[in-house]
């Protein structure tokens, strides 16, 4: 490569080989400086030469470099498009998403009809949580071009996340005009007919999904799920064990298990899976919240006591587990630590304290509990 370099130091096209082969090996440096090196002779197209620049600092890391080298490919260029694919995830590193959404939207006046702009200017205000600005970016997207069917999906699932869910069907529905089915788009479809409470529809699209993809343990323990909305335990739990077996450390499904195995009065095989949630998933707050419930229904008040101590180390400012405590200590017999704990949580949650009744009505006769209450009103 130097040889040839020294016969016609100014090809362009040497310099950008010789970084596209440094990129390869993870020579990162060097890779910039050839890089630069064609930038410098470039007259023209020096969009691809930002983009190659954009990439190399992306694969350094260097996220908000690779973010002002993105915006310079797309100012020479506003149709790269892989420019707009890939400076997506350099914004959402770099914490620059607000910044990229002013960006686009500067491309969008000078361009209003390049419709990609506006597709990844969706994705954006979807990555920021802003869904209906992202549904009204994809609205303009399918304005200028109805049968992009990337844009259909992703509106599908801003809607969703909305909880519009039947109008989220309907645009996945539209998106299987213009491109083949996958188990994804099967899956969140059954999603939304699960949050719909349409159980069976919901199990007929999650059976497609593992159709097209028997590895889809969520697929799986959607089936499960929908059963188990319907009281049908013992099929649950079939098709529950089977998305355990695809991910057998998912907190997720080891809940959904222990609650099948709880409601058959399986006492011993719900408490050893909901072991397993907190083992694997200790943020999963109704795992702990389940298994002390076991524990107490099982007149084990005090270790039920002693599993909310330990959930509160991860959910310090849960104020169910910390009421749910307070009546497990009373229950345990150790009605002084129960009133102590009572007052030190009525004085940081005043408003929670009903669900201590729920769960032990007789408590609404105690004169010391009623007394705590009075005094934090």
């Amino acid at each position: 490569m130097e040889k040839v370099e020294h016969v016609n130091p100014f090809d362009i096209e040497i310099h950008l080989l010789r970084g596209n082969i440094y990129n390869a090996l993870e020579k990162y440096p060097s890779a910039l400086a050839s890089f630069r090196k064609a930038l410098e002779m470039a007259d023209e197209q020096k969009d691809d030469i930002y983009l190659s620049l954009a990439i190399t600092y992306q694969n350094m890391s260097e996220y908000s470099r690779a973010v002002d080298y993105y915006k310079l490919c797309l100012l020479a260029n506003p149709s790269n498009e892989v420019a707009m694919e890939e400076m997506v995830l350099s914004l959402e590193f770099s914490k620059r998403i607000p910044e990229g959404i002013e960006f686009y939207k500067l491309l969008i006046d000078e361009h209003p009809y390049g419709y990609m702009l506006w597709y990844y200017l969706g994705d954006l205000y979807t990555k920021q949580g802003s869904f209906e600005d992202a549904i009204t970016a994809y609205d303009y997207t399918l304005l200028i071009k109805e049968d992009f069917a990337p844009a259909l999906l992703d509106m599908a699932q801003a809607l969703s996340f909305l909880e519009k869910f039947t109008e989220a069907i309907e645009k996945y529905k539209t998106a299987f005009e213009y491109c083949k089915p996958d188990a994804f788009t099967y899956y969140n479809i059954g999603e939304c007919y699960e949050n719909l409470h349409e159980f069976e529809t919901a199990r007929t699209y999650y059976k497609k999904a593992v159709k097209l993809s028997a590895e889809m343990s969520q697929a799986w323990f959607g089936i499960g799920v929908t059963f188990e909305e319907e009281d049908r335990w013992y099929e649950a739990i079939h098709y529950i064990k089977k998305a355990i077996e695809l991910d057998d450390q998912n907190g997720e499904y080891w809940l959904g298990l222990g609650d099948c195995e709880y409601r058959l009065n399986n006492y011993e095989e719900a408490e050893e899976c909901y072991r397993k949630v907190i083992d694997f998933d200790p943020e999963n707050e109704d795992g702990w919240i389940s298994y002390s419930e076991l524990l107490a229904e099982l007149n084990r008040p005090f270790e039920a006591s002693e599993i909310i101590n330990t959930a509160l180390f991860y959910h310090h400012d849960n104020q169910e587990l910390r009421y749910r405590q307070v009546v497990y200590l009373y229950q345990a017999g150790y009605q002084q630590d129960a009133y102590i704990r009572f007052a030190e949580t009525m004085e940081k949650y005043p408003a929670g304290f009903a669900i201590i009744f729920e769960l032990l009505p007789s408590l609404e006769f105690d004169t010391h509990i009623g007394d705590i209450i009075r005094n934090n009103r």
